[in-house]
């Protein structure tokens, strides 16, 4: 009976042993993950394959802690026992995504777009107006403001010039007036003459046609055609 329990125990024993030794063999080919969060990704590549490690970029992510191109998460974590040659799983920060927007105004809006997307903001609502300080098409003012912070992916709202306001008169009719007396109406209305002279015995020095016609909408600053008899 004593023999009988001194054999169960050393078989007992044997099978222990041949447990843990099988444990030791098997953790033979496991090697411990070494912490490479906030590494670069070179860095943190070479790390992983001296410990004899594979590693896996899977990912990017935003993070306000971890610089751009640098390791903001890996799996397994430090200090897992991981199999010889297994992988690590790594995402790589690209950077916070706060910034500051930039200083729009002034320019056009093919140069706002431009810089809105190389900064990482949408362009928004565009509203325009006239302005008599800004040349056409230029970006008077922008919402948020220059220097803002603002979150990557938000849109900038943007006011544009239409240019100053362009003043209309009405042509009158200069047909049958002396041709002084029709430069000097036209002067008076701050539009420009171009005069031409056409053949007429029995109209000299009267003006027999124009363009525009009367009643025609002429802009202030422009040229009109009047047509003198000779």
């Amino acid at each position: 009976m004593k023999a009988a329990a001194i054999c169960s125990a050393l078989l007992a024993l044997g099978l222990a042993s041949g447990f843990v030794a099988m444990l030791l063999a098997m953790d033979k080919d496991r090697v411990e993950v070494p912490r490479v969060l906030g590494m670069d990704s070179v860095a943190a590549s070479e790390l992983l394959k001296e410990a004899g490690l594979t590693p896996r970029i899977v990912a990017e992510e935003f993070s306000a802690k971890t610089p751009k191109g640098h390791v903001s998460s890996q799996r397994p974590s430090r200090g897992t026992r991981a199999k010889l040659g297994s992988e690590v799983r790594l995402i790589l920060s690209r950077g916070s995504d706060q910034l500051e927007v930039p200083n729009v105004a002034g320019g056009t809006l093919a140069q706002a777009q431009r810089t809105l997307a190389e900064t990482g903001l949408n362009l928004g609502r565009i509203t325009r107006i006239h302005s008599d300080a800004h040349a056409r098409e230029a970006i008077i003012a922008q919402e948020p403001p220059a220097r803002a912070p603002a979150i990557r992916g938000a849109s900038v709202t943007l006011l544009q010039s239409l240019g100053p306001w362009e003043e209309m008169m009405t042509m009158p009719d200069l047909r049958g007036r002396e041709m002084v007396t029709a430069l000097n109406l036209l002067r008076e209305l701050q539009v420009e003459a171009r005069v031409s002279f056409e053949a007429s015995a029995s109209r000299q020095g009267v003006v027999v046609a124009q363009d525009p016609p009367p009643g025609g909408k002429v802009r202030v600053g422009a040229q009109v055609q009047i047509t003198v008899g000779e």
